[in-house]
């Protein structure tokens, strides 16, 4: 049985990220925003995205179209919360 997690407003990773509601999101391998970037954080809980294969960090998830990266575990944490609509 999976295990499921009730999330409140105290939960740590809620830091005033209100202006992701409503964001348009879309799945996809992890690509640094900038040449010579070598990795991005996810908007809630600061793990590393990379492009390698390095434990603890992720290698794709949920991206804005101004490049802000949600793991995927965050995600679905937050995913009412935030009413984010997926691109198709």
């Amino acid at each position: 049985m999976k295990e499921h997690h009730v999330i409140t407003q105290n939960d740590w990773r809620l830091q005033g990220q209100d202006w992701l509601r409503e964001e348009l999101l879309r799945f996809a391998h992890y690509r640094p925003r900038r040449v010579g970037s070598e990795h991005d954080h996810c908007e809630f809980c600061w793990v590393p995205f990379k492009t390698s294969d390095v434990p603890g960090t992720a290698k794709e998830g949920y991206v804005t179209q101004d490049s802000r990266w949600i793991c995927e575990t965050c995600y679905e944490d937050f995913k009412l919360i935030f009413d984010w609509v997926l691109e198709i």
